[in-house]
């Protein structure tokens, strides 16, 4: 389980390296997008709760991504907190279960898109603090979130039909 969660902490680290140019101009400018650019730091988290079924295992494929990619975020060390108050929401919504059906992993990953949009909450710019922005990047977050379970089953999936199996 442990391997399994750094193979994918790594993968988690270049997908979010990939974006962290971009996600500071688009936070600035539409905090509802950046709702949804942000998502793809949730994929590979939610896909090691789904894979291994192991409690905390998104919490903790979160945090080695997060001490992985901080050097090099724009937002250092906090881009750690952002990273695990998704994974650690996700895990405690699925705490006492070891299922991955998606009757669980659905409220569970929107659990995670309201914790993380409560957490940006205290960088919004004024300018952003209307009720229209802040609905449409709630919202934002809650698809957002979802988007990522939907890509972290297709994974499991892909993977499963593969011949990956954990047990």
């Amino acid at each position: 389980m442990l391997l399994i969660c750094a193979a994918l902490a790594a993968v988690q680290a270049v997908a979010s390296l990939g974006v962290s140019p971009v996600t500071p101009a688009i936070a600035t400018a539409a905090p509802p997008l950046y709702a949804l650019v942000a998502a793809v730091h949730s994929v590979m988290p939610f896909l090691a709760r789904i894979l291994t079924r192991a409690p905390w295992s998104a919490t903790l494929t979160a945090g080695v991504a997060g001490a992985l990619v901080w050097p090099f975020s724009p937002i250092g060390p906090l881009f750690i907190v952002a990273l695990v108050t998704g994974a650690a929401a996700f895990d405690v919504a699925l705490l006492g279960s070891r299922s991955a059906a998606w009757r669980r992993l659905i409220p569970a990953a929107a659990f995670a898109g309201v914790s993380l949009f409560v957490v940006s909450l205290p960088v919004f710019s004024p300018d952003h603090l209307t009720p229209v922005v802040l609905t449409a990047t709630l919202l934002g977050r809650l698809g957002g979130e979802l988007i990522a379970l939907a890509l972290a089953g297709g994974l499991a999936s892909g993977l499963s039909r593969s011949g990956v199996r954990v047990s």
